[in-house]
């Protein structure tokens, strides 16, 4: 009974530390910056705007897999947290000279990791991928180019380093 409820209690600890890292913690810097005057918009419009939130993500992303490995969460979960972070800073580095989809390679890359955990049963949640594409284009955040992009990097990027390090 103990060995179960500990279970369930790691599964809530592993899933809200990934939480935290990866979306609370960046999103309230966000707001953070945007309240401060540092940002015009939370949606970050201005190419050079996003390079100081993105810092900030990929140290929180990294911050995440080192407490998620100290937790001792399933291997797929940390590697999703440092792709995570692996995968931002390439966008942030392609970003100084061109803004990429970053809602595309956010979609794509979990979907990789997730086929990774379970198989090709995610494959029939790989639409979404185009879906959110399509919304960022539709919204005019981002050229075709920029979300097919996006999209390939979070494939790409994803499906390279779960197969070289995290299967």
């Amino acid at each position: 009974m103990f060995a179960e409820k500990h279970g369930i209690v790691m599964k809530a600890v592993h899933f809200f530390t990934a939480l935290s890292f990866s979306m609370i913690i960046p999103f309230l810097y966000i707001f953070y910056l945007k309240k401060k005057g540092h940002l015009k918009n939370v949606d970050i419009t201005e190419r050079m705007q996003r390079l100081n939130p993105f810092a900030f993500s990929i140290l929180s992303y990294f911050a995440g897999f080192f407490v998620l490995g100290f937790f001792d969460a399933p291997l797929h979960v940390q590697g999703l947290m440092f792709c995570y972070g692996s995968n931002t800073l390439l966008v942030m580095l392609v970003t100084r000279w061109w803004k990429v989809s970053v809602h595309t390679t956010g979609i794509a890359g979990p979907l990789v990791a997730l086929t990774f955990g379970f198989g090709p049963m995610v494959y029939t949640y790989y639409p979404l991928i185009i879906l959110v594409g399509l919304s960022r284009i539709v919204l005019k955040r981002h050229t075709v180019m920029q979300v097919l992009a996006g999209g390939l990097m979070g494939l790409s990027l994803t499906a390279l380093q779960f197969s070289m390090f995290f299967s």
